[in-house]
Parts: C-alpha cells; sequence; structure tokens
C-alpha cells in the first residue's frame, strides 16, 4: 500500500513576507565585513581572512618566484594606480546595498616585493587595505570599523596576524599573509612559521608585511634594530593552530 505523506502546503505571501522583514533586519545592521570577489581563470580557496573585503587574482607563478628576503622595489606607479582603482571604487559604493560605511583608507605605509608580487598596505585611523600585484592583475583586502589601536607602548610588536590563507585550487600551492604593527625601534624583522620557513618582512611607518608560499601559521618573531643586534625573540599569538 502506497502511503503519501502530508506536506503542509506553505503561504507564499507569508513567505514574502518573512523574506522582506529579514532583509530588512539583514540590511539594518552595521556591516565589518564586505565580501567581493572577481576571481580570473585561476579559481581560489580562501582559508583564512579576518573582516576583509577581498578581490582575489593570483598567480601561482608569484610561490615559484618567492624568495625568504624582499627584494629592491621596482615602479610602483601601475600598481598603485590600480590599487587606487579599487579604493576609489570601494569609496563609491560606501553604504550602498548594505556595503561598509567606512572610508578607503589612503596612506600608504609600507610595501613588499618579492618574487613577481608586490604588496601595498594602505592604512587609515579607523581601516586597512593590503592590495598585491601580480603580472595577472591586482588583488585586494581590507577591513574597517577598527576600534581605535591601541599604542605600543613599550612593546616591539603588536596585532601579528596571518590576514589572509588561500590555496589555488589547480595548482595546490598556497600563500600567507602576515601584516603587524612594530615599535620605531626596530629595524629588522624575521617570522618563523610552524613549517620552518624563516621570512624577513618588509617594514615602514610604523607597520610590517611579508607573505610565504604556504599556509604554515607564523610560530615565533625575532626583533633587530638597525644596527643588527637581537632585541627580541618572541611567539606570535595565533588563535587556531
Amino acid at each position: 500500500m502506497n502511503i503519501t505523506p502530508d506536506i503542509p502546503q506553505l503561504d507564499p505571501m507569508r513567505l514574502q513576507t518573512r523574506k522582506h522583514a529579514l532583509l530588512n533586519e539583514i540590511g539594518s545592521k552595521p556591516s565589518r565585513r564586505w565580501w567581493r570577489f572577481a576571481v580570473p581563470s585561476t579559481a581560489l580557496v580562501a582559508a583564512v581572512a579576518v573582516t576583509l573585503v577581498l578581490w582575489t587574482p593570483t598567480n601561482q607563478d608569484a610561490s615559484a618566484a618567492w624568495t625568504a628576503e624582499p627584494r629592491a622595489p621596482g615602479d610602483l606607479a601601475p600598481v598603485l594606480a590600480k590599487c587606487g582603482e579599487s579604493l576609489d571604487q570601494h569609496d563609491a559604493e560606501r553604504g550602498v546595498e548594505g556595503r561598509p560605511v567606512w572610508p578607503a583608507p589612503r596612506e600608504v605605509s609600507v610595501t613588499d616585493h618579492r618574487g613577481n608580487m608586490t604588496m601595498v598596505l594602505f592604512t587609515g585611523p579607523r581601516s586597512e587595505a593590503l592590495c598585491w600585484g601580480t603580472p595577472k592583475g591586482v588583488g585586494m583586502s581590507a577591513r574597517g570599523g577598527i576600534d581605535e589601536r591601541e599604542p605600543l607602548g613599550d612593546r616591539l610588536f603588536a596585532d601579528f596576524a596571518p590576514q589572509i590563507g588561500m590555496t589555488e585550487v589547480r595548482s595546490g600551492s598556497s600563500t600567507t599573509v602576515l601584516t603587524g604593527r612594530v615599535s620605531p625601534k626596530v629595524g629588522k624583522a624575521v617570522i618563523v612559521t610552524e613549517d620552518a620557513l624563516e621570512v624577513t618582512a618588509s617594514l615602514g611607518d610604523g607597520w610590517i608585511v611579508t607573505w610565504w608560499p604556504s599556509l604554515g601559521k607564523p610560530k615565533q618573531v625575532r626583533l633587530y634594530d638597525e644596527a643588527g643586534s637581537l632585541l627580541e625573540t618572541a611567539p606570535i599569538p595565533v588563535k587556531h593552530r
């Protein structure tokens, strides 16, 4: 004997009303997260991202050309122009359809050049944006609505965190990006990862930025003064290892 289950019929008008109520509720809440993906022919899987706006072109050759020491900077004008276009777009769309209302940061605090990738960290009073350029295009991550940053005081570093970890689906190559703040006393910072990489970060205007071709979490930092003397070796706190 066939038994037909009794499935209750839902009132389409009630569903539509509930849908609009939920959308209004979401739209009314202040947003600190806004995700945008513009992925070219190479697909990505984002592994770690903290309060970020993401545009994510990538280049598997960047990992192959990676070096633990940053190289001398080249011509920044093309990358800065492309990064500026993304920041302009952010400001043009502020507050539209739930997008964040914080202004895009515009001050170039530090740049990093290694392999065929150039990174530029823009900072503002309550926001940060990390832009990276390769021969295949420009990507960007940004976060805003940040509480006022606590002064470093006697600390030599703060806010060290892996901001982005991602793996290319096709090639399987992985990338982790780290940013943070450092004291003016620091002339060099070396990040040691859990997979035994030792990466010299780029420093500028009290900030650092660096990246490495793996998902190995940062384990330790060695900080040196301008003369090369060791100031401090310290663990890097990471919420999840």
